[in-house]
């Protein structure tokens, strides 16, 4: 009888010690369970009062700064990385990079816009450790325009033949109300004459922009510049461009063969186009003489000439050139460069 109730006594010690373990234990769990869910919770947020600024219109030359404020509604630390902006001509500063709770800051954005005219949006990106928007792009947007504007911007006379001359007009237009004075126009291109038409109205000046007299046939480039009493646009410059040509024009200008392999066969034309129809080839030189040539007709006005290496050439590089002799006064000889190499 004694041995029956020492059991059931010993079970009964055995069942609550269970118990009472199993309580301590579900009490952990729900304490660890509702710390994880704490330190879930536990994140920053970056909030900001707008992404996007339209600054209206600004004239070209004028700066653009904005401050988008911004403020951590989370409850952990917000922590600013980087701010990268779309371009050179778009900066931007951080005022604060580790934000609490609550704790507002502002990014710095300021916009040059240089000789950039038109419509603009540039961008900065913000990047931080806010798992949800851990990128966030700030836009500012806008028209640049000009005090003086110039049509075209640049001047394209074209081909022209040497000893003829090409004009092109230009207008230039300022806003009546600033009462900006165009005081002078000018190339230091002693081929280029500019003089202005006369016109009634006080905000838009003509010229006549003429190319004349060249003494050299080829490719020309220069500046027009015009001077302005204009603080922001003192001083605007227009490229211009042209192709002077004589009785004869070539293409290739440079014969380049690039690496070749020895004993590869390889050709490069050139085109001769006549534009005198007078004009004849009188006799053709290469240099040196491992380099062979054959002309042909394309045309009435143009021929062919096919350029190769010549079996004896030699392994390294080759420089010469391809003389064109002819009967023109503007181009008696035509020097075309050739180079390459011959790999062993």
């Amino acid at each position: 009888m004694m041995n029956i109730i020492a059991m059931i006594l010993f079970i009964i010690h055995t069942v609550v010690i269970s118990m009472l373990y199993s309580g301590v234990f579900a009490a952990d769990s729900v304490k660890d369970a509702n710390n994880e869910i704490e330190k879930m919770s536990d994140k920053p947020k970056i909030v900001f009062e707008e992404q996007t600024y339209n600054f209206g219109k600004i004239y070209i030359g004028e700066i653009v700064e904005h401050g988008f404020k911004f403020e951590n509604q989370g409850s952990g630390e917000l922590i600013v990385n980087n701010v990268k902006s779309s371009c050179g001509c778009t900066a931007a500063l951080v005022s604060k990079s580790h934000l609490l709770k609550d704790e507002a800051g502002e990014i710095q954005v300021k916009f040059n816009p240089g000789r950039y005219v038109g419509k603009v949006s540039k961008s900065v990106t913000v990047n931080s450790n806010d798992p949800k928007s851990s990128s966030v792009k700030l836009t500012i947007t806008g028209e640049v325009i000009e005090e003086i504007s110039v049509n075209p911007r640049q001047i394209n006379f074209g081909i022209v033949k040497k000893g003829d001359s090409c004009t092109r007009n230009v207008e230039i237009k300022t806003i009546p109300e600033l009462k900006i004075e165009i005081k002078k126009v000018e190339s230091p291109n002693p081929y280029i004459a500019i003089t202005e038409n006369k016109t009634d109205l006080n905000s838009t000046r003509r010229f006549e922009v003429t190319l004349r007299n060249y003494d050299y046939v080829g490719k020309l480039s220069g500046i027009i510049f015009i001077y302005t009493s204009s603080s922001k646009q003192e001083r605007l410059d227009i490229p211009f461009s042209g192709e002077i040509i004589g009785d004869i024009t070539i293409y290739p200008e440079i014969i380049s063969f690039g690496k070749v392999k020895k004993d590869q066969s390889v050709n490069k034309t050139v085109i001769v186009n006549f534009v005198n129809k007078e004009v004849k080839i009188e006799k053709i030189e290469v240099d040196p003489n491992v380099i062979n040539y054959t002309v042909s007709e394309l045309n009435n006005s143009s021929k062919k000439i096919d350029i190769t290496f010549g079996k004896d050439s030699k392994i390294g590089k080759i420089t010469g050139s391809l003389k064109i002799y002819t009967n023109s006064t503007i181009q008696p000889i035509i020097h075309i460069p050739i180079k390459g190499e011959i790999k062993g």
